[in-house]
């Protein structure tokens, strides 16, 4: 329990809150006990009555000063008092009534009598204890700005009135004297380590933080990260706005008139010039291009969305270069795609750029797809198994494998050279497929209707039976 503070620091206009013997009371509690030569009598046939009856004031007008609000609320709960008082003592004299009626109110409310009188000072007194303030504009900002202004607006109508000057009321609370204490812990002669002593002003100290020096190098790298991931957030929303724009020149174009449109046309040009530009990371003048800005880009979810967006407005080129460095860099998207999940929203705009791709070009994206030429003494393709363990890999695998087998079907005039390296790729991705473990194997999005007939070209009727056996168990299955 807290010491018991002297009164004579709480005397003022606020009257004695503070009793010696008793320690600290609530302001807005129960009223003051009475001295002894009030209290009552043993108790008697009807002495349970007596403290139904209304109580004295909880306060003193002529000596309190406080605020017009708080006056209000304690006017308004003594009031509610003694109409409970009176409904109790009323003329009936039944005391059986008495008696039920006080219980039906007990049973009204469920969270009545749950806290005894001597925890309801605690917590007057905690609230109390609150309200002191050492700085009242700093902690009470709000308050006093409120009082400001309508002591401001009391002076503007006192220079145009003639009435006499009025003082306007404030909350004024009792100022407890503090006392300044050092804490020193708890220690005992031959005891081990720490002791687990606390309290409220000092509290068990759950964890050390250890502050551990960085050299400069370590920050400067740090710094260098956290600028890089910034600046591309920022590339992402200004090329989110050229892509606005140039969504938006389609409305204009059919709103403009017919000599307008060549200059609108131009401009969409340009700002998918720019779009492409800022997705590749291409400096003005610069003709090489590098896969470390556009695989900063991929790393982000919006980014992601933003390519599958930009693909259908770039030109066959600008496309096919954006699904050449997706998949050339296929694992390290996969990886970092791990949670986010929005690698398939690419499936289908990268769909349309394939078949708007020639056989070479195809060729050329299964070759980044499978990570050809490897060198012979790597017993495992893991650039490939990658792909085939991914959702996403696995069904662009699909795709590029299905269009490049209708182009090769379609085109009679097929150079000798460029047919070997395209059965070259298919050996090499059936081989994998078969040597993959069913379990290990993704769940593609979808399987092209023409793939069981593409293996039927490069494999046995047997490894053919175990492909096609595998395909349809992780379609219908996983």
């Amino acid at each position: 329990p807290l010491p018991s503070v002297n009164p004579k620091l709480l005397q003022g206009r606020v009257g004695q809150m503070m009793s010696p013997a008793g320690g600290f009371r609530a302001f807005f509690g129960a009223p003051p006990a009475p001295p002894p030569s009030q209290l009552p009598h043993p108790p008697g046939p009807g002495s349970h009555l007596q403290n139904l009856r209304p109580q004295p004031q909880m306060f003193r007008p002529d000596t309190t000063h406080l605020h017009p609000q708080h006056r209000r609320l304690l006017h308004q709960r003594q009031q509610q008092n003694r109409n409970q008082h009176r409904s109790l003592n009323g003329s009936g004299g039944d005391r059986g009534g008495h008696r039920s009626s006080h219980q039906e109110q007990i049973r009204k409310d469920p969270y009545a009598n749950l806290m005894l009188q001597r925890e309801k000072d605690w917590v007057s007194k905690i609230q109390m204890m609150q309200l002191q303030s050492t700085d009242p504009y700093l902690d009470d900002y709000y308050y006093q700005n409120y009082f400001q202004k309508l002591e401001k607006l009391a002076a503007a109508e006192e220079v145009h009135g003639d009435g006499p000057k009025k003082e306007r009321t404030k909350l004024i609370t009792p100022q407890v004297a503090k006392l300044e204490h050092t804490y020193k812990p708890v220690q005992f002669e031959g005891s081990l380590g720490k002791l687990t002593v606390s309290s409220v002003n000092n509290p068990r100290k759950m964890i050390d933080a250890v502050v551990t020096s960085r050299s400069e190098d370590d920050e400067t790298k740090e710094k260098q990260v956290r600028d890089k991931r910034r600046q591309t957030l920022v590339t992402i929303e200004k090329t989110y706005s050229l892509l606005l724009d140039v969504e938006d020149y389609e409305r204009r174009y059919l709103l403009s008139l017919e000599g307008e449109r060549p200059a609108l046309m131009g401009e969409r040009k340009q700002k998918i010039c720019d779009i492409y530009d800022n997705l590749r990371g291409k400096a003005p003048g610069q003709d090489r291009l590098s896969d470390d800005h556009f695989m900063q880009i991929m790393c982000i979810r919006k980014g992601k969305r933003l390519v599958a967006r930009i693909l259908p407005f770039l030109a066959p080129e600008q496309a096919a270069d954006v699904l050449m460095a997706t998949a050339r860099n296929l694992p390290f998207l996969i990886k970092k795609d791990a949670q986010d999940e929005v690698l398939p929203c690419l499936l289908r705009p990268f769909s349309h750029v394939l078949y708007r791709l020639p056989l070479g070009t195809v060729t050329s994206l299964v070759q980044q797809l499978t990570n050809l030429p490897q060198s012979a003494a790597a017993p495992t393709n893991l650039h490939l198994t990658a792909v085939l363990q991914n959702k996403f890999g696995l069904s662009l695998l699909y795709l590029v494998l299905s269009r490049g087998e209708e182009l090769q079907s379609s085109d009679t005039n097929t150079e000798l050279m460029q047919d070997n390296q395209w059965t070259e790729l298919m050996l090499m991705a059936t081989r994998e497929l078969l040597r993959i473990p069913q379990g290990a194997l993704a769940k593609p999005v979808s399987i092209p209707s023409n793939l069981i007939s593409l293996f039927s070209r490069y494999v046995d009727q047997q490894k053919l039976n175990l492909l096609e056996t595998k395909l349809h168990l992780v379609q219908g299955i996983r």
